[in-house]
């Protein structure tokens, strides 16, 4: 799974991206984050205090996860190129915004 996940995040260029893979311990600051807890696959996004940003998706299998872990990675690019543009910055560097 977790090979999976890093080898999608390869193909699309967006390892400069911050994210965590399967690690709930992890504090980083607004990353989004994809875990397993009690057999629920669990995705959501931090802000800069690293608390969770809006709702923690759940889901049964493997797949949907992936698929809204992704989605929302895919946002993120869009949004960071979008602040960029408009304001000169978004929440952290990364070359994807000057895309």
């Amino acid at each position: 799974m977790k090979q999976d996940l890093l080898q999608e995040i390869q193909e699309k260029g967006y390892l400069s991206l911050k994210y965590v893979l399967f690690n709930e311990q992890d504090r980083t600051p607004y990353a989004v984050h994809i875990f397993y807890r009690q057999n629920v696959f669990m995705v959501n996004s931090r802000d800069d205090r690293s608390y969770v940003n809006g709702k923690t998706f759940e889901f049964n299998n493997f797949q949907e996860a992936k698929d809204k872990f992704l989605s929302i990675l895919d946002f993120i690019v869009r949004e960071g190129k979008r602040e960029v543009k408009k304001r000169g910055n978004y929440m952290y560097p990364s070359p994807l915004w000057e895309d």
